[in-house]
């Protein structure tokens, strides 16, 4: 039976899982749903290259299980040899990022485009 993506969107372009969410504000329990889809994508459907992008726009949701999320996202993707990519992070989000000292934890791009051609798409 095929998965029902419920907080995620994606495409792939041959190797690389492009991620969208399909909602702006998230609730702390969309936010586990997130994690189970995006892992979904790791465990299930062999993704070792997503880019996900965070825009446009603001993100509203409790940020601090947010960003857990995606530390755990990207340690499931590294030590299976994969990367991952943020793209269309708002002014206002990155300055999150940098608040929980995890700026430099991420890889930035400001678009999919841009983030398609550093990943040799």
């Amino acid at each position: 039976m095929e998965r029902v993506y419920r907080q995620i969107s994606f495409e792939r372009r041959q190797d690389v899982f492009c991620v969208r969410l399909r909602r702006n504000r998230l609730e702390e329990q969309d936010i586990l749903t997130m994690a189970e889809e995006l892992l979904s994508l790791i465990n299930e459907q062999g993704c070792r290259k997503m880019i996900f992008c965070l825009g446009p726009g603001l993100l509203d949701c409790l940020y601090s299980v947010f960003m857990a999320t995606l530390v755990m996202v990207r340690r499931n993707l590294v030590e299976r040899g994969g990367v991952l990519k943020l793209c269309e992070v708002s002014p206002a989000t990155l300055e999150i990022f940098q608040a929980c000292h995890l700026k430099q934890y991420f890889d930035f791009e400001p678009d999919q485009a841009t983030a398609l051609a550093v990943l040799g798409h």
